[in-house]
């Protein structure tokens, strides 16, 4: 579904295949969060239907990565990364409750919101190569590679 460069978002019918480190606001209730401030009119903001947890991927391969499981109104989703790679993971898990919660769903909502904004970036791209002419297809054996032609390539195209 999306991409954080090597990391991605992915649907999934089930969480299986994932050990729970932590299972931060697990009861709807606590899911929700109140202004600090006494003069705000807001009654607060719930994230009742958004349950986030923290799990290790299980299976060959895996070892090294840690998750950010997502279940909401639009099913379940798996945002995979190498721990190494996020050194936020560990001061994530040393956090008290509500902090790990937001700090888990903020890092999935960027991670989504990173990755449609490059999808929309891409779909521009090819629409400009497509008003451009530069759109080129190469056959290789019995497969077929579709590619946008850079500025370089194109010049270099024309001046043969």
């Amino acid at each position: 579904m999306t991409v954080i460069g090597h990391n991605h978002i992915r649907k999934v019918e089930t969480f299986d295949g994932y050990d729970i480190i932590a299972h931060p606001l697990p009861a709807r209730d606590e899911r929700v969060y109140y202004p600090t401030e006494p003069d705000s009119c807001s009654a607060g903001v719930t994230y009742a239907s958004h349950d986030v947890m923290v799990a290790r991927p299980t299976g060959i391969g895996k070892k090294g990565r840690l998750a950010i499981l997502m279940h909401h109104g639009g099913g379940r989703h798996v945002l995979e990364f190498y721990e190494g790679l996020l050194p936020v993971a560990s001061a994530l898990l040393a956090l008290p409750e509500r902090e790990q919660y937001a700090l888990a769903y903020t890092i999935f909502e960027q991670a989504d919101e990173c990755a449609a904004g490059m999808r929309a970036a891409e779909a521009r791209r090819w629409a400009e190569a497509h008003v451009d002419g530069r759109i080129r297809k190469r056959r290789r054996g019995r497969s077929q590679q579709v590619y946008v032609e850079t500025e370089a390539e194109r010049a270099i195209r024309r001046s043969r």
